[in-house]
Parts: C-alpha cells; structure tokens; sequence
C-alpha cells in the first residue's frame, strides 16, 4: 500500500498542494521548493515478501571447513561434519632409520560460537571412498561420502580460548602405516597423487554437545618423528595438510524448525505469513528473500506523470534476533532480480548495514537502494512476475554463520520503500 510521507523535516521552503488520486493514492502532496521543483514522496508498503530455502549449498569452494553443532530458536539446529582429503606442499621421503614418534591431527580455529566450555568427544573416521565433485567442480553440503564404521579415534576434547588449535593425536597403527610405507623413493609422500592412491582421507564428527567450530586449510596431519643417528637435529615432522589435498567440504545436516518456521521446505516461497511474520537470509541454512510489488499497477499510473528520481527499501531486522555473537546481522548484503523461479536475471549490487542497535535492538535495519528494480519492473509492465532478491554474498573463507531475521517492528521501523517522483511536464 503506497502512503503519503510529509517532509517538513526536509526542506525550509516547502508549498503542499493536492495532486494524483485514486484508490490508494488520495489527497496526495506535492512538495515544491525555492527553485519552482516539485517533488512527491510516497511510502510504498505493499510488498509481499518470502523466505525461500535451497539445500544445494556449495561448500567445497569454501577454504575454511566447519565441525560441532548449534541449536537455537531462530535457526534451528545446525551439525557440521568435514570431509578432508590431504595433500603435501613438496614431495619428500622419509630416511630408513627414522622412527615415528607420535601422529597428532593439529586443527587450526577460525572461528567458534556459543558455549564453548563443556568437553566434547570428536569421532575421527577414515575415508573409504574418493571426494569427487561434480561436472562444474562442486562437492554440495547434503553430500556424503564412504568412511570406515567405526572411528579410528574417539577424542576428548575442549575449546581453549587462548590456544589457536585443536589437536587430536592419532592411533599409532595408523600413523606407523603410512610412516612405514613413505620410506620407499615412490611412497605416499613423494607427491599427494600418491599419497591420496592409499589414503582417501578423514571425516570428522561430534556428538550435539559440542561448540561449532570452524578452522582453515592450514590444519595438517603431523608425523612426529627422530633418526636416532642424529641427535643434534632433534625431533623432526611432516606436515599433510588439507590445503595441499585435493578436495574438502562440509557436510551439513540440518533442521530448520524454529520459533519462526515449522518443518519448512526447500525450494518453496514461504510467505511472511506463514513465517510469524518473518523472513530470512542465511548462508548455512541455504536462505534468501524474495520481494514481490503485487500492485505495480499503482506505480505504472504514476508513472504516466512523474519521474522516479529515488527508490529506497528499509529493511528493519527484528529484535532479539541477533548479537555480537553468533547471530550477527551480515555487514553487506546482495540484491538481484530473478524470474518466477528464482533464477538470477539480473544482479543490482550490494549494499551495506544502515544502522546498528545492539543495546536497544529498535533500529538495526538497512536503507536499499533499488531503483533500477523500479525502473526494470515498470518496463516489463503489469503482468511481469520477476522480483527483487536478497540475498548472502558468496564466501570463499569462512562459512558465514551471519544471518538477517527481517520484519515490521512498529510504526517507524517497518518493512517500505519510499519513493520519490519529479513531473514530466
């Protein structure tokens, strides 16, 4: 619904006359400055809105990998399990007399969130089947992948704030296996083609009392090892590490059931209605919005007389629905057109967070400029059914686990575009 909008707070010399009329635009106001320029604003509130949720999310171009598990009431509950494969930087071979020592999996945080205090067991599993991405190159977030039955290692483990990894050290049979077999002048360790011949990889699991936890590429595997002819060297290692391997990703299961959607499917526009009048975007849980203008019919008889010089979306986020924590509301957000099935047509940019409410949480919201989503639907005209798309920019570090929870707040705080108009003549 399009309303009225005054601007005496706006210009020093303002002079309102009536103007445009019909069912929803009456006593419309023209306002006209010093220099004869006449201008109308009008607070176009009739939109309708959807959260639309895709499972094919695409997380081996992501350098960063996630294990643990969240549960809340806004995002339902999140469980990530990685599927690493490694790899070595140079080939080398390992000297006859070397003995191994020790075999320690050292992963190195990005990033944690939530209640990082309790122990946790971490499961690890040997792969028994290759990590092949598809034709384009991609390995998705529902993917899985063969791995042994039972873990090679059951881990007690914690968060430590002040220690930047976590270390789980490994069975000795296993690191001996491999120890062993990389002696040889063709072994496992003169390149990651054949390392990868004889070791696929680990998988990594927790139980639901676990942090989630994200780390980065430069995690390895370790072999800790002396030749005791040597003893002025020391203890040597050799580093497998998962940006060296060929593929990682992360596996993740969820459920999106939440204070705000129950059992939602993907792949479906969820009106706002049926969302306690919410909707979402959100990496991890595959989520975008999608803006419909049901009456652009309004906009198109307006358009016969004036010019959109300004368009303008506000997108208030809803209260107690983010912090500084785990729900952090995204800093830049990607606006698009797409057709009916929600294929990109055409991208509009990026815009950045307007405001930041964090103790009062009443005006944390973005000011989106949309015009040429104006200009491009009164160009199609009145049975065009493309809208305008919000979305989370694409990651190639860390999986972003920033999210919107948009929604009207109250009077001022609500979701609106305003526009404002110039005459033809």
């Amino acid at each position: 619904m399009i309303k009225d909008k005054p601007l005496f707070h706006l210009l020093s010399l303002l002079v309102l006359s009536g103007c445009f009329q019909n069912d929803t635009l009456t006593e419309s106001q023209m306002v006209v400055d010093s220099d004869e320029l006449e201008l109308r604003l009008i607070e176009y509130t009739d939109v309708d809105l959807f959260t639309y949720f895709n499972d094919s999310l695409v997380t081996n171009s992501i350098s960063s990998f996630m294990l643990g598990h969240h549960e809340d009431d806004i995002r339902g509950q999140i469980h990530a399990e990685p599927y690493l494969q490694f790899g070595l930087s140079s080939g080398t071979t390992i000297e006859e007399e070397g003995r191994l020592d020790s075999t320690v999996l050292v992963l190195f945080y990005e990033e944690y969130h939530y209640d990082t205090l309790p122990a946790f067991d971490v499961a690890v599993y040997e792969l028994t089947e290759e990590l092949e991405a598809d034709d384009n190159g991609d390995i998705y977030s529902y993917q899985t992948f063969g791995h042994t039955d039972q873990p090679m290692a059951f881990v007690p483990s914690r968060v430590v704030p002040h220690k930047d990894s976590l270390t789980i050290t490994l069975p000795a049979d296993f690191g001996e296996r491999f120890f062993e077999l990389g002696k040889d002048h063709d072994g496992p360790f003169a390149s990651t083609e054949n390392l990868e011949e004889v070791f696929k990889g680990l998988m990594l699991s927790t139980e639901d009392n676990s942090a989630l936890m994200s780390f980065s590429e430069d995690s390895y595997i370790g072999f800790y090892y002396r030749i005791p002819s040597d003893l002025d060297e020391g203890a040597k290692v050799l580093k497998l590490t998962v940006a060296a391997g060929s593929q990682q990703y992360t596996h993740l299961g969820i459920d999106r059931s939440s204070l705000f959607y129950v059992s939602p499917d993907a792949y479906e526009n969820i009106p706002r209605e049926k969302s306690g009048d919410v909707v979402m975007a959100d990496l991890i849980l595959g989520a975008s919005i999608r803006l419909e203008l049901p009456n652009i019919h309004e906009l198109l008889e307006l358009a016969d007389d004036y010019y959109i010089t300004t368009a303008s979306l506000r997108l208030p986020l809803k209260p107690d629905t983010y912090n500084q924590y785990f729900n952090t509301p995204l800093t830049t957000i990607n606006i698009s057109i797409v057709d009916k099935k929600n294929l990109i047509i055409q991208q509009i940019g990026s815009t950045a967070i307007t405001s930041w409410d964090e103790q009062f949480q009443e005006k944390t919201f973005y000011e989106v400029p949309i015009k040429p989503f104006i200009d491009y639907k009164l160009s199609k005209g009145i049975n065009n059914q493309d809208a305008l798309w919000i979305s989370v920019p694409a990651s190639t570090g860390t999986i972003e686990t920033s999210g919107l929870i948009l929604s009207d707040i109250s009077g001022e705080q609500k979701i609106k575009i305003d526009i404002t108009y110039l005459p033809l003549n």
